[in-house]
């Protein structure tokens, strides 16, 4: 019987291909091995320092973002601790102002309202304190106060006769910033028709005196 080779053309002896690799040693199979696996770790230490530079960067982008944050907040609380000292002082000036009464004006008319046979002696007068519904901006609860407390305001004088006295309270209470206008006292000094009606008429004053 004859023998029949089951091995490939290219693996049977004498061919050409079955001679390449029988040459290459165990030490250059390893060296090469050793090769790769640098060029791999060369690689991943590579990577490795990469994603840390990547990673640094980003943390130095927080830092300056929370760096100007913090600086953007301080300025924006000096701005709002500066708008709330003006409405602070805002305020202050229109509680001043609604305080204020235009005493010029309040003697100019008194001088325009009261008869000419009567005459003006003394006159005591508060300036009206606000009240909260003025400081606020609520309607008063009174047309003849609006927005104030009303205050102490007393005249005396002297008139002709009781018809004079009587004209006279009725021209205080024309005026808008009085309210509550009532004679106090009227007697006539001594027992002659002609000596003069001492009088005394109080009443009360809104913060609108004058104006």
């Amino acid at each position: 019987m004859r023998a029949v080779n089951l091995l490939p053309k290219d693996a049977r002896p004498g061919s050409r291909w079955a001679t390449i690799g029988r040459g290459a040693s165990t030490r250059r199979v390893l060296g090469g091995s050793g090769i790769a696996a640098g060029v791999l770790a060369l690689a991943f230490a590579g990577l490795t320092v990469h994603q840390r530079g990547v990673v640094e960067d980003r943390r130095s982008s927080l830092h300056d973002v929370e760096t100007r944050l913090v600086a953007a907040q301080a300025r924006a609380a000096a701005v709002q601790a500066a708008q709330a000292a003006s409405v602070a002082r805002l305020a202050a000036l229109r509680t001043i102002v609604s305080q204020r009464v235009a005493w010029e004006t309040v003697l100019r008319d008194l001088a325009r309202v009261l008869p000419g046979p009567v005459f003006l002696q003394s006159l005591a007068a508060t300036s009206p304190t606000p009240t909260a519904a003025a400081t606020t901006g609520a309607a008063p609860a009174a047309a003849a106060t609006p927005g104030a407390v009303p205050t102490g305001f007393t005249v005396t004088g002297s008139a002709d006769s009781q018809v004079q006295v009587a004209l006279a309270l009725d021209r205080l209470a024309l005026l808008p910033w009085l309210s509550n206008v009532t004679l106090q006292q009227s007697v006539r000094g001594g027992g002659d028709t002609n000596t003069p009606v001492q009088f005394t008429i109080g009443a009360s004053l809104s913060s609108t005196g004058g104006r």
